[in-house]
């Protein structure tokens, strides 16, 4: 077959599939090599099943946008699964030591395996996957989750125990926060969809909940989320001199909950709040909040758990992952109840 007869996804993945080859072969004699075989396999699998692919339909824009996805869901998958986590000498740790990725490695491949999926239901054509929840508004949502839990680890866990930050969430970091992007652009060229309108009285309690809830998630930060013996630390001490480092991944929840308190405080305005976009609600916009404030806690609860060091979760940790949860039910709810079109 010419190289001219060959799709642009296909080639990447073949020129990809050599690169690793070199580097499977180099590293033939460690631990993990089973898994290099197998995932040098699926890429040549992939770039295989590319060609096949793109052989039997015609290449334009929309094509492009659900192969770039599939191609950054890859990179992603591939670095938080091969890449090391975290720097403590030698050897480095990678996604599921105690002392590397940990709870927010866990968190990362679950995100990184629902992004994989979402992208191969994009290139088979389909779009719904729940009530009010399709693969475009599904992109979206995961992909800035998949971002902020990088983000989180990186300025938070790694920095309270002073690690280096490994080449893994580098790498993972950039497709991350370039996956939304996707979903937001497949959003904004589709056709609203007709949605039901809440009723005045349930829009106004859908609101104060959103409020309390969104001020939970600002003001849980300020709380003890780490502590060890006599040293209590929240989400928003950094480190000073030789004091200790707190998490400081709090002010990703402070932003986003005092983002979310002032939306649903306007929204309770006789006007209302404008939607964000064409099938881009509201209630997609506090379901993406709430998993960040939710997903983030339980990363960190999770690294504790598995911590060799004594230290224990704060009361911060707790009363975050319940803001969080309540706003994912508040923001499923209101889909449901407005009869939200999955795109």
């Amino acid at each position: 077959m010419k190289l001219k007869h060959m799709s642009k996804p296909s080639i990447f993945f073949a020129v990809f599939t050599v690169l690793y080859l070199i580097l499977v072969l180099a590293n033939l004699g460690e631990e993990n090599a089973a898994f290099r075989w197998i995932f040098l396999a699926a890429v040549a699998g992939i770039a295989i099943a590319l060609q096949l692919r793109t052989a039997l339909m015609k290449f334009n824009l929309e094509t492009f946008f659900k192969f770039l996805h599939f191609v950054l869901a890859v990179i992603y998958m591939w670095a938080v699964l091969f890449g090391k986590w975290a720097k403590r000498g030698d050897p480095d740790e990678g996604v599921l030591s105690s002392d590397g990725g940990t709870g927010f490695g866990i968190i990362a491949v679950a995100l990184g395996a629902g992004l994989l999926v979402l992208a191969i239901m994009r290139i088979m054509g389909r779009s719904k996957v729940l009530p009010g929840l399709g693969v475009a508004q599904l992109t979206v949502i995961l992909g800035v989750c998949a971002w902020m839990n990088i983000l989180a680890f990186i300025v938070g866990w790694l920095a309270t125990f002073e690690a280096g930050t490994g080449w893994g969430p580098v790498v993972a970091y950039f497709p991350a926060s370039l996956i939304p992007q996707i979903g937001l652009i497949t959003l904004a060229a589709t056709e609203p969809g007709q949605v039901k309108a809440l009723s005045a009285g349930t829009e106004r309690s859908y609101s104060i909940v959103a409020v309390l809830a969104g001020l939970g998630v600002a003001f849980f930060p300020f709380l003890t989320y780490v502590s060890a013996g006599s040293i209590s630390l929240t989400a928003l001490e950094g480190k000073t001199g030789d004091a200790a480092s707190g998490p400081r991944l709090g002010y990703i929840l402070l932003i986003f909950g005092v983002v979310t308190a002032v939306a649903a405080f306007m929204r309770m305005r006789p006007k209302g709040l404008a939607e964000p976009g064409p099938n881009a609600l509201l209630g997609h916009a506090v379901l993406t909040v709430g998993l960040v404030a939710f997903l983030i806690p339980l990363a960190t609860l999770i690294s504790i758990i598995r911590h060799s060091a004594n230290i224990s979760a704060g009361i911060g940790v707790w009363l975050g992952l319940l803001a969080g949860l309540v706003l994912v039910v508040l923001a499923v709810a209101e889909l449901r109840n407005r009869g939200a079109v999955a795109v």
